[in-house]
């Protein structure tokens, strides 16, 4: 099932003549106090909403977007998200249907705040002038009556089209919503959001928005292990974490021990970490030395390294080719895995810079310089201007005319964020 020629499947949300009374009562919010005093027409659970929005909010002109997560502290929070460990699954289902059809696909945490916004470019440049963007709150209780906060809310799938929003800067829009639940447990994990013109609300989308729940609940089911009390997923969040990106080279084990390598170390983890079948002893050597580098020097580092890391749970280090035994996963790895999948913002949500910014080690100036091209490359073509604005304050873009003209290209007039592009762009004579 796809989002395809929707605008053909026509839904009662959408006629005229429902519109125009939903406009009217919204017209009328200041004088509501009880869900039977706008006048016949507008849907019970729609006024319900637009009562507790008033209590909470009191105005539809108030309502202002609230930031629960700011641009550094997003990939933490995916990282930990079960929709994280099926993007995939979502990807195809949905968000790839969806964004041929020109809507938005919006995964949100269990309180309504938006971890992921997806679709092409031009809508999500639009939808940020409604604050529809990741880290947002659009729960009920701080945006009013919208699909995602009345999802939650109900506990099922619902649509809600133009002026049934509580906010009035949202009746341009459409949007339906279904909330998704642990495989084991029941309890919400999330909502998976449609938003967008007509098509968002049109017949065919409900349905693929409950397939699409049910595929995840399907997907996270394999996930979990019955055992856990549904708190572990099985291969993910148990294995060991390297983290070499822009940051001091970190380890972290699957009890949540922390450490931090030392460069050499670093280097001959993320080789190993790159190469699952192993590297010989000399093939270790040409990846860490330029030149002078032997068998015996890479024997010693790894027993130093082996001491290091064998009490992080079931991570070991064997010999005859080098090779690591255990679960291992990677900032380097989640971001070269999120540019295969199409996914920029996931990607260079875990991409913090240029990999292991100091090292000399030829094996791993490889790796570096391929991510860096293939991550500055995907924010030119498919970025937000505030992705590659991030991506400008890191230290291998500062000087990048290039990147810095994208963001005057696709910033609005009034994003501060302008002026500071142009006068690094004089500064560099551009």
């Amino acid at each position: 099932m796809g989002v395809e020629n929707s605008a053909m499947h026509s839904t009662p949300l959408l006629r005229d003549d429902y519109q125009r009374i939903v406009r009217r009562a919204h017209d009328n919010l200041a004088s509501l106090t009880a869900p039977d005093t706008t006048g016949p027409g507008v849907r019970p659970a729609v006024l319900e909403s637009w009562n507790r929005s008033l209590g909470r909010l009191r105005d539809p002109a108030g309502v202002r977007v609230r930031m629960a997560y700011e641009a550094d502290q997003l990939a933490e929070v995916r990282r930990r998200h079960p929709f994280h460990s099926i993007m995939g699954l979502l990807r195809s289902h949905l968000i790839e249907p969806a964004k041929e059809a020109g809507l938005l696909v919006a995964l949100g945490d269990e309180q309504g705040r938006l971890l992921w916004v997806e679709g092409e470019r031009a809508v999500r440049n639009r939808a940020e002038s409604m604050g529809f963007v990741p880290g947002t709150d659009w729960s009920e209780d701080v945006m009013g009556t919208s699909a995602p906060g009345l999802a939650l809310r109900s506990g099922s799938a619902v649509q809600i089209s133009q002026a049934e929003h509580f906010s009035a800067e949202v009746h341009s829009w459409s949007c339906s919503a279904v909330p998704v639940t642990h495989p084991l447990t029941g309890q919400v994990l999330g909502i998976i959001d449609v938003t967008g013109g007509d098509d968002a609300v049109s017949s065919i989308v409900l349905p693929l928005l409950n397939s699409t729940a049910q595929a995840a609940g399907a997907g996270l089911s394999k996930l979990y292990s019955p055992d856990s009390g549904g708190l572990f997923p099985v291969g993910t969040g148990q294995g060991a974490y390297l983290e070499v990106t822009g940051v001091r080279p970190q380890l972290s084990g699957s009890d949540g021990t922390r450490i931090t390598l030392s460069r050499r170390h670093a280097e001959i983890m993320l080789l190993l970490a790159r190469n699952p079948d192993g590297i010989s002893g000399a093939g270790l050597a040409d990846r860490l030395w330029a030149f002078g580098g032997s068998e015996v020097t890479v024997r010693a580092e790894i027993a130093r390294l082996r001491r290091t890391i064998n009490h992080l749970g079931d991570l070991r280090l064997e010999a005859r080719p080098y090779r690591l035994r255990g679960d291992i996963d990677s900032d380097v790895e989640r971001t070269y895995r999120g540019l295969a999948q199409g996914d920029v913002e996931t990607a260079f949500n875990f991409y913090q810079g240029h990999v292991l910014p100091d090292s000399d080690a030829p094996g791993v100036r490889e790796i570096g310089a391929q991510l860096q091209a293939l991550i500055r490359e995907s924010l030119l073509q498919d970025g937000t201007w505030q992705q590659l604005w991030r991506y400008a304050g890191l230290a291998e873009a500062r000087d990048d005319s290039e990147v810095l003209m994208a963001v005057l290209r696709l910033a609005p007039p009034e994003a501060p964020e302008r002026n500071a592009a142009v006068v690094r762009l004089e500064a560099l004579g551009g």
